[in-house]
């Protein structure tokens, strides 16, 4: 089975370039410390999107099931790992102001989907 995890967010006022640097920095060491059956594929800015409200940064992470959510809820739970001090890091650059963007997705793949036409009248 194959999931991709979409995070849309803002970033503070002010932080955009800090931002951009901490991205610079520190996303290979946050790719590295995902944790099994987890896969950072990146962190994006939105170069346009017909979404209004969905934040103008997105992480994309490739799940390889629905536990694989479980699994990256307990590394980010664990402050004492590059993990959890990594998204802790990352998350001080969001705007958590009741008006920022933000959208959250979990889209999974057609060939894996339970997919049928409803019954006809």
């Amino acid at each position: 089975m194959q999931f991709v995890q979409e995070f849309g967010y803002a970033v503070s006022p002010g932080k955009e370039e800090q931002h951009q640097a901490w991205v610079t920095a520190n996303e290979d060491a946050l790719k590295a410390a995902h944790p099994d059956g987890t896969r950072l594929i990146g962190i994006f800015t939105t170069v346009f999107s017909s979404e209004k409200q969905a934040g103008f940064y997105r992480v994309f992470t490739e799940l390889d099931s629905y536990a694989a959510l479980d699994r990256l809820a307990a590394a980010a739970k664990d402050d004492g790992s590059d993990f959890g001090r990594l998204i802790r890091e990352h998350s001080g650059f969001m705007d958590y102001s009741w008006d920022a963007p933000f959208s959250n997705g979990l889209h999974k793949r057609v060939v894996d989907a339970t997919v049928f036409d409803p019954p006809s009248s």
